[in-house]
């Protein structure tokens, strides 16, 4: 019995032992890529954002403001339903 618990290879999961998941890489390159854009973007080194200079010129307007709210939240939506389709076509 002790034998059968020492063996690790038993309890590993054979589908994923050497590949990660599309969704799993999808997530990791995607943050990776927004958080350079976001230190890029709002870092006063490399940037150049103040909160002054955006409340000098009235910061974001309506128009940005509804094109990233739309961004964030349908392109997620978006590639959580494609992971779902290519999850369940491979579980057939």
């Amino acid at each position: 019995m002790a034998e059968e618990l020492d063996d690790l290879t038993k309890f590993e999961a054979k589908g994923t032992s050497h590949h990660l998941p599309v969704g799993w890489l999808a997530l990791f390159w995607g943050l990776i890529v927004f958080g350079a854009y976001y230190y890029w973007a709002y870092s006063p080194a490399l940037g150049g954002w103040s909160q002054a200079k955006d409340l000098e010129t009235g910061g974001a307007s309506s128009g940005a403001n509804l094109l990233w709210t739309i961004a964030f939240t349908a392109v997620p939506a978006l590639v959580a339903i494609w992971m779902g389709l290519t999850q369940k076509k491979k579980a057939r």
